[in-house]
């Protein structure tokens, strides 16, 4: 699924749904045909539900309900999608957001990534972040810049704490808006079983071009079961 949620966007008093794909956002309403291969059927709370047309079979885009509603100063062209969804948003400036994706459970002595994917319609250049987590539970492995940061001229470093806190830096020499974009990915190793454990974000400062701060809104922590 070349598609992921990022939003709702209310333009002249109507709800559209914005998608991703890439990092470029447009909206779609029922009945829309995306790249003349998908054709949204139906928009609803949970779930917006695509038809894959050379094969007739149904796809699904999980909604996120925790992205805000947006409100669009100008008109976004639903026939972007159809296009193949090239015109940039055209979005309200507001926080960006983050959003962990990983797995909810592995099992014990497991290596498994976790990603942290940002949405921001202004541009970001730089985000040093530090991390926390607990080295009773998880043993980390490493840290590397998400597709986001690599291939635009980036710098990246890290540096991990026997402790449990990670600290990234990280920029970019072009600045760039981003759509549910990866930002850092991060390997652990479980070192003993939980019912729930952490990673979360201890701090964080999203930079724009000339070092202007970026508003965010505060990640819930990603949360994770080890098992035997």
């Amino acid at each position: 699924m070349p598609y992921r949620y990022a939003g709702k966007l209310v333009q002249g008093g109507q709800q559209s749904v914005i998608l991703a794909k890439g990092d470029v956002l447009f909206p779609v309403n029922e009945g829309d045909t995306l790249d003349g291969a998908y054709r949204v059927e139906s928009i609803g709370e949970t779930q917006v539900t695509l038809t894959y047309l050379p094969l007739a079979s149904e796809e699904r885009i999980p909604v996120d309900s925790s992205l805000p509603v947006a409100t669009a100063a100008t008109r976004l062209d639903p026939a972007a999608a159809a296009g193949g969804g090239q015109a940039a948003s055209a979005m309200a400036a507001r926080p960006a957001q983050l959003l962990w994706e990983g797995p909810q459970q592995v099992k014990l002595g497991m290596r498994f990534e976790v990603v942290l994917r940002v949405t921001s319609g202004q541009p970001l250049q730089a985000s040093p972040v530090q991390l926390r987590f607990d080295p009773a539970y998880l043993e980390f492995v490493e840290a590397k810049p998400g597709k986001f940061l690599g291939g635009m001229g980036r710098d990246f470093s890290y540096r991990a704490n026997p402790d449990g806190s990670i600290f990234v830096g990280a920029s970019i020499q072009d600045p760039a808006p981003a759509a549910g974009a990866e930002l850092l990915v991060l390997s652990f190793r479980t070192v003993k079983t939980a019912a729930a454990t952490e990673l979360s974000v201890a701090s964080l400062s999203l930079r724009g071009a000339g070092g202007q701060p970026v508003a965010f809104s505060q990640p819930a922590a990603y949360k994770i079961a080890i098992s035997p």
